[in-house]
């Protein structure tokens, strides 16, 4: 037992001697910029569930970089609504659920609800969008993709700090071979 406990230590220590904390921040910041870019983010999609009004909108047609595009989740609509006081509102969104009978040849204006602030109707995205509750919102984007996005970048980054290990070794091994001198492993107890 002391003995696999040992391995663990020497190979934590080993990882973190390429762990750079700063870079895993970045990294990670850049991987959530990346997926919610072309998505609502997390918090205002929270507003939306919980303080969001619902109002009827006309899907006016595809725009952006993946206009007609044959994958359903590379499509930007764009869609007008009207406020209770008549004001008109035009937006766009980037969607996945929106009319999956009519996802490869969509019919033109759809019909679809919208949700939108009140206090700042800018604000706003397509209700089949959004998680139904706030519970489906917690566990879906919060836990369930928080969680995933984590145990994927940990699996890559061990990967990629191991394989940094093993250059540094094999680095290591050259240079001793330039200088004509070997590298062996002992064992601990022929070390004393």
């Amino acid at each position: 037992m002391k003995r696999i406990k040992g391995y663990i230590i020497a190979f934590f220590k080993e990882i973190y001697g390429v762990w750079f904390p700063w870079l895993d921040i970045a990294i990670l910041t850049l991987i959530y910029l990346f997926l919610w870019g072309e998505h609502i983010n997390p918090y205002r999609e929270y507003q939306l569930i919980k303080y969001g009004k619902v109002a009827v909108g006309k899907i006016s047609g595809e725009g952006g970089l993946y206009q007609y595009s044959d994958s359903p989740r590379m499509r930007d609509f764009e869609y007008t609504f009207n406020l209770p006081t008549g004001k008109l509102i035009k937006s766009n969104a980037h969607t996945f659920t929106l009319d999956k009978k009519n996802w490869k040849q969509p019919k033109y204006p759809l019909i679809a609800e919208i949700l939108y602030l009140s206090n700042n109707p800018g604000i706003n995205w397509i209700k089949s969008d959004l998680s139904a509750t706030l519970g489906d919102f917690f566990y879906r984007t919060l836990i369930f993709g928080t969680l995933f996005i984590t145990m994927l970048y940990m699996i890559a980054m061990i990967v990629i700090r191991l394989s940094i290990l093993q250059e540094r070794e094999q680095k290591r091994a050259r240079e001793f071979a330039k200088e004509g001198r070997i590298l062996i492993k002992l064992p601990i107890q022929q070390l004393n």
